[in-house]
């Protein structure tokens, strides 16, 4: 929703054209399975967001080592350390009007939780206190070594994101 295959060749997200390789290009911190797709192919994604056809959003957490990325493309583990940044990150849709943010946090927290029927996602009296607190509009910059997974691998390391968490509370007990 948020990262397309130019992150692969070491491009910025923003750029729409393949102008050859750079030192940057074959970025394995980007391999991810399966693996990042188009701007085009992102567009309709996004488009199945805004009309329903995606009913949740879900992420994986794929911390690795240093020695699982530093290598070849083709030897490199699958995974991005996205814990920490996906908020950032999808909060841009929001941001850019493409959802509403009633509708974002639904998707990450209570249509989830109704598909494997867990008692989850939601404020209701009785429901386990599990609590992410944000402010969508904190300006921060992703600083890989800063993280606190202990895998660093992220491709969007140096890129601001507009959205930070503040506080999250695990069973009612504030854990972060």
């Amino acid at each position: 929703l948020t990262l397309t295959d130019n992150y692969v060749m070491g491009l910025d997200n923003e750029q729409n054209t393949f102008g050859g390789l750079t030192n940057n290009a074959y970025d394995t911190y980007a391999k991810v399975n399966p693996p990042l797709r188009s701007k085009v192919d992102v567009e309709y994604l996004r488009e199945g967001l805004m009309d329903g056809t995606i009913d949740f959003i879900a992420t994986d957490h794929a911390p690795h080592s240093v020695v699982d990325k530093n290598c070849t493309f083709d030897e490199a583990a699958f995974g991005i350390s996205v814990l920490e940044t996906a908020l950032g990150s999808l909060l841009s849709l929001f941001h850019e009007n493409l959802i509403t943010m009633p509708s974002l946090v639904e998707k990450l927290t209570k249509s989830p939780a109704n598909f494997l029927q867990k008692n989850l996602g939601t404020l209701k009296v009785g429901s386990t206190a599990d609590i992410t607190i944000f402010d969508p509009n904190a300006e921060w910059t992703v600083d890989a070594e800063s993280l606190e997974s202990k895998g660093k691998n992220t491709p969007i390391s140096g890129k601001s994101l507009k959205g930070k968490v503040v506080a999250t509370f695990f069973e009612g007990r504030r854990v972060y």
